[in-house]
């Protein structure tokens, strides 16, 4: 899972991929049960910059980002698929949305701004054949 902490020394946002090892206790008393977690170990596997962490996530993420995709949908994709809390998701679509030039004006749907510079991620053309008596022309959307 990755959390957010800040460098004491520049101050800039770094990202640690930390494992957590617990050991899980039932209390029962009665009908009623209740867990207690305690905690055996902490390690951090890796630690990143968030300009690292949002190309590696960019990356991999070609081919799910589309034009009118939901914030939700893709906060779901970056907690399950890559172990981010839902606290550093906010911070990590803003960054995705500067990098692809995306905006959000409902707060729940990215759009890229210029849609004919989408680059590798998905871009829907649609190619049509235009007749008239003069000429054919090829129209691409």
């Amino acid at each position: 899972m990755f959390i957010k902490t800040h460098c004491p020394v520049c101050g800039n946002k770094v990202y640690h991929d930390i494992r957590l090892s617990a050991l899980e206790h039932l209390l029962f008393e009665g009908e009623k049960q209740a867990c207690r977690y305690v905690i055996e170990n902490i390690k951090v596997q890796d630690s990143l910059t968030e300009e690292e962490l949002v190309r590696n996530i960019l990356h991999s993420l070609q081919k799910i980002i589309y034009d009118g995709i939901e914030v939700e949908i893709l906060i779901g994709v970056l907690e399950e698929n890559y172990g981010v809390t839902e606290a550093c998701c906010k911070d990590l679509i803003e960054r995705i949305q500067l990098e692809l030039q995306m905006y959000c004006p409902d707060r729940k749907r990215l759009y890229f701004a210029d849609p004919e510079e989408l680059g590798s991620y998905t871009k829907k053309t649609t190619s049509n054949l235009v007749f008239d008596s003069f000429s054919v022309y090829f129209i691409s959307f």
